[in-house]
This record gives C-alpha cells, structure tokens and sequence, in this order.
C-alpha cells in the first residue's frame, strides 16, 4: 500500500497533477453520489424488472456507494497533498474552518462528514434497527446537494460548458427520481406532506441554478468565493511553491501586464484550399502563450478563423491559462482566458512582423 509520503514524493512535485486528480475524481464522486441516491430511491419503491431483481439492484447500490467512498478518499488526499492551495485535514473534517473558500470547502467537509456517518451507521445497521437506521439515512438526501454546492462553489472548472453539462444531468437524475419516490403510494392521507416534498425537489434545484448562473459562472467569482488573495494574481506566488522536493512552482502571471514577444508560427493542412490550422507561440517577459487557428486559408496569406484556441501562462506552467480567441482582426488577436483560481481576463496580442516562421509583436492582458 503506498504511504502518504510515498504519493507525495510520486505526485506532490507535480502540482498540476494533484488538481487535475482532486477534481477528476470530485466530478466524477458526484456522478456515483448520484447513482447511489438514484439506485437508493429504486430500492425504496422496490423496482424490480425480469433480468433486474431486487436483489441485484440492492447489490450494486451498495458497491456503488462504496465505490463513491474510495472516490471520495481519493479526492480528499490528493486535494490535502496538492500544495497550490493549503487545504489541512483539520479542514477536510471540520466545516468552515479552512482559509480557501471557506463556505464551499466547509460544504465539502460537511458532506463528508454525512457520508461517514452513513457508512459507520450502515456497517451497525443490525444493532440500530430498521426505523432509526431508515430516519439516519435520510441523511444522505442531505449530503448529495449539499455535495453538489461544494463542487460548484470550489470548483475552478464550474464554468466549463461540460462541467455545467454534468451537473445538470445529475441534479435532472436525482430530481428525477425523487419525483418517482413521491408518485409511488400517493394517497389522500400523505398527498400534503408530499406536495410539500414536491415543491421542495422543484424549488431547490431552481435555486441552485439561479445562484449557480449569478454567482460561480460570473467574473469575480473567486474572490467572493474566499479566494486567498494571495492565488488572485498580481505576481503572488504560487502557494504551491515548495512541495516535498523542494522544488519551485512558477509565479502566477500580473494582470495587467504589457510586454513585446517574439515568437514562431507553423502551418498545416493548407493544400488544395482546404482547412488550415495556424499556430503562434510567443514568449514574453514572465510569461510564454501559445495560439492555435482552425480555418481556411485566405488570397495572400492568413486564415479565415473558424475556432480558435489560446494557451497562456508563466515560464514553465504555459497552461495556466486557457480560452478562445473572440476576434481576429488583421494582425491583432483578442482572446478571453481563465485559469485555476477563476481569474478571467482578455488577452491582446499584435503581431507587428513577421519574417518567415519567425515573428514578433506585443502582448497584453487586462481585467
């Protein structure tokens, strides 16, 4: 079994890694919380199908479930063990104490903290009985929005279109299949305190998705969020500066910034008049970017742009930073950009000359 130490010394030199893998596995922990609500809800109204007996559905919420915990582990350790932002165990188990996000990440631990719950209480079922064991698990209707809340609110890729996708799908899921536990038994005697649970499942999901598209999915939300300010910008260093090896993590880019660059360019795919892919990398004080133009090719050079893309980031993290390119106007470039703390900002890049592969001009970034 790898010890901490020895996943730190394999990943924790490696920043980038770590948050791809915290979120990685948080994004996809949400989709087995969902399936393991939705599969608990089909065993509620004892769904059973030729092929599909209960008992095998009973089977596969359970390992579900424990598959979500090994998911959520995961996710926890390498979230603690990944530097850029200081995330503590006392933070992991203890809502609302930590120095990043504070509200959101406190979500995440109180989410956790249900879902031990529900395991400890799972594993004793025998000894608490059925009535208090069902009243405890009710918990878990708890700990999936108040999971998703999480995920969306520290998420630094909530904007995301398939980010937002995913979510939808599995907030659609569970509302889905609550709806479905509500129509099972209707009857006159409990049609109040289900109407009630009905508006609730309607009302509560509507909420999120106007706090979702007026707070995480706007400019600034890192800041509002409880973004440290030192990972806002403006030359802060990374808090992922030193990791077990000592090693040093580039420093974050200054918004604004405004400096010349020279660069290189690369054509492909140009024959017969078909579809050409121009790409431009640039390096620049403090910082290197590079662009990519999907289009076709023009009367005396060029590209009529179709998409565009735009890599940017200090000297050794080039991918800090991605976005589309906006506008293509002549020799000027316009690009909006994002990175790991939300920070979005617009990209300006002028090309100014060009002698053969080799070209230069000037670049700035601004708020």
């Amino acid at each position: 079994m790898l010890t901490t130490a020895a996943v730190t010394a394999a990943l924790g030199t490696n920043a980038k890694a770590l948050w791809y893998m915290t979120r990685g596995f948080g994004l996809v922990d949400l989709v087995l919380l969902t399936a393991t609500v939705v599969m608990g809800i089909t065993q509620v109204v004892r769904y059973a199908r030729p092929g599909l007996p209960r008992f095998v559905i009973s089977a596969l919420h359970k390992n579900i479930s424990l598959l979500a915990v090994l998911f959520l582990v995961i996710h926890v350790v390498t979230a603690v063990l990944d530097t850029y932002v200081s995330i503590s165990v006392a933070d992991v188990f203890i809502p609302f104490v930590g120095t990043y996000r504070p509200l959101w990440l406190g979500l995440g631990a109180l989410s956790l903290d249900l879902l031990v719950a529900l395991v400890i209480t799972s594993l004793v079922r025998e000894r608490l009985g059925p009535r208090l064991w069902r009243l405890l698990h009710w918990a878990a209707y708890l700990c999936w929005p108040v999971a998703a809340l999480h995920g969306l609110g520290t998420g630094t890729d909530t904007r995301l279109g398939w980010v937002i996708a995913l979510n939808a799908v599995c907030v659609a899921a569970v509302i889905g299949a609550v709806w479905w536990r509500l129509a099972e038994g209707w009857s006159p005697s409990n049609a109040g305190r289900r109407a009630v649970a009905a508006l609730g499942s309607f009302a509560l999901p509507l909420a999120i998705g106007v706090w979702t598209v007026t707070g995480p999915l706007k400019p600034g939300w890192a800041k509002k969020a409880g973004t440290p300010t030192a990972l806002l910008g403006a030359i802060a260093a990374s808090s992922s500066s030193t990791g077990s090896s000592g090693q040093t993590s580039p420093s974050a880019l200054s918004i604004p910034f405004s400096s010349d660059f020279q660069g290189s360019q690369n054509e492909s795919g140009s024959q017969s008049g078909g579809p050409v892919t121009l790409v431009l990398s640039g390096q620049f004080s403090g910082g290197a970017f590079d662009v990519t133009l999907d289009g076709s090719p023009v009367d005396g050079g060029g590209v009529r742009l179709t998409s565009g893309r735009v890599t940017l980031g200090p000297q050794g993290a080039q991918n800090e930073y991605t976005g589309r390119v906006t506008n293509l106007s002549g020799d000027t470039i316009v690009a909006t950009v994002s990175g790991r703390t939300n920070q979005t900002f617009t990209v300006t890049i002028q090309i100014t000359s060009m002698r053969g592969r080799a070209l230069a001009g000037h670049i700035q970034g601004s708020a």
